[in-house]
C-alpha cells in the first residue's frame, strides 16, 4: 500500500513485493543476481504503485551526467537548431547534457533511432513531432506506469503518457499579426500553411477572417513543405490564383523566405504591394531583404521551462505545473 504523504517510494514497493529495498533497486536496474520471478513481482508492485525511480538522484549517486534526449523531425530547419542550442545552454547550467535524435521522415528508421537512445537518457523532450511520433517509442516507454522515461512535449500533440507540455499561444500571436496587417490597410490576406502540420493555424486564420468580415472570394487554401522551396512554390500558386492578394501570413520563417524570393522574381514589391509575415523569429530573417516581419518564439524561454519541468519530474516524480504556455511576439520589420 502506498504511503499517504504523496508519491510512492522504494520502501512502498519493497513492502508490497515482500523484498528488501536493495532487491528492488537490483530488479529495477535489471541486474543479473535477481531471479525472474522476483523481478516480475517487483515490477508488478512498482506498476501498481505508479512508482518511478528517482533517475536524477541515481545520476548523482552513480557520478554520471543527467542527459535529456531531444527528439525532433528535422534538424535542418533552423528553428530546431536554435531550440537545440538554447536547450543545451540551459542544461549545461545544471551540468546536464543533451543528446539529439533527428528521426527524419522515414518512420521505421526513426523507430530504430528512438530505441537506440532510450537507455542512454534520463528523460525525453519531443519537439516538431507529428501526431504518431510517440507511437514510435518502445512499448516499455509508453506504458502508463510512471516507471517509464519522463516525457515532455514541446509544442506538439497531447498524449496521456506525457508528464508535461510546453504549449505555444499561437492564437494570440496570429491575431496580433493579422491585426497589424489590417491596421496597415491590408484586406486580401492569404495564409500559407504547412502540409504536414495540424489544422490549428489554418483554423485560427479562417476564424479571424470570418469574424471580422475579411473573407474574400477566390481565397486559395495553400499548403506546402516547410522549406524554402515549399514557400517558393506556394507563392507561385498564390499569385497565379489570387494576383490581387495584398498580404501573406506564412506558417514559418523558412517558408516565408521562399515567399519573399518568389515575390521578387515575379515582380511583386514587398511590402509596397504584398506584405509578408513569417513565424518563428529566426535570426536568418534579419539577413534577407527586406528583413522579415515575424512572430518570434522565445527559444530561451522554452528551454528554461523545459529544464525546470524535467527537473521537477526527475526529482519529485511529477511537475508542480504540468503545462507551461509561452506566447509569441510580433517583430515588425521591413516586409510588412
Amino acid at each position: 500500500m502506498a504511503n499517504n504523504r504523496g508519491a510512492s517510494t522504494i520502501v512502498d514497493v519493497a513492502a508490497l513485493a515482500g523484498v528488501s529495498r536493495q532487491t528492488v533497486t537490483r530488479a529495477l536496474n535489471d541486474m543479473v543476481d535477481v531471479s525472474a520471478s522476483t523481478k516480475a513481482r517487483v515490477l508488478a508492485a512498482a506498476d501498481e504503485l505508479n512508482y518511478r525511480p528517482n533517475r536524477h538522484a541515481q545520476s548523482m549517486v552513480q557520478g554520471r551526467t543527467t542527459t535529456i534526449g531531444l527528439v525532433l523531425d528535422d534538424l535542418s530547419n533552423p528553428y530546431f537548431a536554435e531550440l537545440a542550442s538554447a536547450l543545451s545552454r540551459v542544461a549545461a547550467e545544471r551540468q546536464w547534457s543533451v543528446l539529439l535524435c533527428d528521426i527524419g521522415t522515414d518512420r521505421e528508421k526513426g523507430r530504430a533511432q528512438l530505441a537506440s537512445i532510450v537507455s542512454r537518457v534520463d528523460a525525453l523532450a519531443l519537439t516538431g513531432c507529428r501526431s504518431d511520433t510517440l507511437e514510435l517509442l518502445p512499448a516499455s516507454v509508453l506504458r502508463q506506469s510512471t516507471m517509464g522515461l519522463p516525457l515532455l512535449m514541446l509544442d506538439g500533440p497531447d498524449h496521456e503518457r506525457l508528464d508535461a507540455r510546453i504549449v505555444l499561444d499561437v492564437a494570440s500571436g496570429m491575431t496580433a499579426a493579422l491585426d497589424h496587417l489590417v491596421a496597415t490597410g491590408r484586406r486580401r490576406i492569404a495564409f500559407v500553411d504547412s502540409d504536414a502540420g495540424s489544422p490549428e493555424r489554418r483554423d485560427i486564420y479562417d476564424s479571424y477572417l470570418e469574424e471580422r468580415g475579411l473573407d474574400w472570394g477566390g481565397r486559395p487554401h495553400i499548403s506546402a513543405d516547410e522549406t524554402v522551396d515549399g514557400g517558393m512554390s506556394a507563392a507561385e500558386r498564390l499569385m497565379r490564383e489570387a494576383p490581387d492578394c495584398d498580404a501573406v501570413l506564412v506558417y514559418n520563417d523558412v517558408m516565408a523566405i521562399g515567399v519573399l524570393k518568389t515575390m521578387r522574381r515575379l515582380g511583386y514589391p514587398v511590402p509596397q504591394q504584398v506584405a509578408v509575415i513569417g513565424m518563428d523569429g529566426l535570426e536568418v530573417g534579419r539577413l534577407v531583404t527586406p528583413e522579415l516581419t515575424t512572430l518570434a518564439i522565445d527559444k530561451g524561454a522554452i528551454a528554461q521551462a523545459s529544464v525546470a519541468l524535467l527537473e521537477q519530474v526527475l526529482t519529485a516524480g511529477r511537475p508542480a505545473m504540468r503545462e507551461v504556455v509561452i506566447g509569441l511576439t510580433l517583430l515588425v520589420r521591413e516586409s510588412s
